[in-house]
């Protein structure tokens, strides 16, 4: 498990988020958990006005999803799917997203 890595969406509601992204640091690797945001389908999210740096986009799989800071969870390590690849590249928007998040700039 690293951070930045991505999932297949195991649960219920793979169909329209099809990826989890782990945004939780690897200094917690021996949690039995990880901290994850969720890769939303862009044609399944009803367009709104949220800040695009708070929403980053990413095509994963041929597949465009919006990373929603605000749906973060944690799952036990036994509900992720198979790796599909990593965002971390893509690290620094995925935690300027984080920081809209938790009140920083």
């Amino acid at each position: 498990m690293a951070r930045f890595e991505v999932y297949a969406n195991t649960g219920k509601s793979n169909s329209n988020t099809p990826y989890l992204v782990d945004v939780q640091s690897d200094f917690l690797g021996g949690l039995t958990f990880r901290v994850v945001v969720p890769l939303i389908r862009t044609d399944s999210f009803p367009p709104g006005k949220l800040p695009s740096d708070f929403t980053p986009f990413f095509e994963i799989g041929g597949i465009k999803c919006m990373l929603h800071p605000a749906f973060i969870a944690s799952v036990p390590l036994s509900e992720l799917g198979p790796t599909i690849g990593s965002l971390r590249e893509h690290r620094d928007k995925i935690t300027a997203a984080l920081d809209r998040l938790l009140g920083g700039h």
